[in-house]
């Protein structure tokens, strides 16, 4: 393969479905390829990594990292003999360990590594300075990603607005 790959459709936080061709393996099996996108992958060290146009193919077995692709997002690749690290400027954004002929990281993606994609209508309201209902849904027209949450009553806009006797 000569792109990142995984083969779990809910590690991506932004995914575009359909069909990208085949990709070929060791046994010279074709594996569709059903999708591409962004995966968002927290790491132990707290730090998150975009990981970019990443394949979705079912089939497969682990999830692939090329470093080739690494290199033309900006990052840096180190192997030593035991180890390897991805860096960005003076960032460790990636580390693992070789075992057997495999470099592999020493942080899992599992669910709860992930990145939530969803945003929390309330939380922007806040965080917008208590923006009204009508602005955030200008906003979130622009926004590739947004459910709705719902805005509930906020007592700091209730009393911002009552008059004072």
């Amino acid at each position: 393969a000569s792109f990142h790959a995984t083969p779990h459709r809910h590690y991506f936080v932004d995914y575009v479905q359909g069909d990208f061709g085949h990709v070929f393996l060791s046994d010279d099996e074709p594996c569709s390829i059903v999708g591409k996108g962004y995966v968002q992958v927290k790491m132990q060290n707290g730090n998150t990594w975009l990981l970019k146009d990443v394949k979705h193919v079912p089939t497969l077995r682990r999830n692939l990292i090329l470093a080739g692709q690494l290199g033309s997002d900006g990052c840096t690749v180190i192997f030593t003999a035991n180890s390897w690290k991805v860096t960005k400027g003076a960032l460790v954004v990636a580390r693992g360990k070789k075992v057997g002929t495999l470099y592999l990281t020493t942080d899992s993606t599992n669910d709860s590594n992930l990145v939530a994609s969803d945003v929390d209508t309330t939380l922007w309201h806040y965080r917008l300075g208590h923006m009204s209902h009508k602005d955030i849904n200008i906003i979130k027209k622009n926004l590739r990603r947004y459910t709705e949450t719902g805005l509930d009553l906020c007592e700091n806009c209730i009393y911002g607005k009552q008059k004072q006797v």
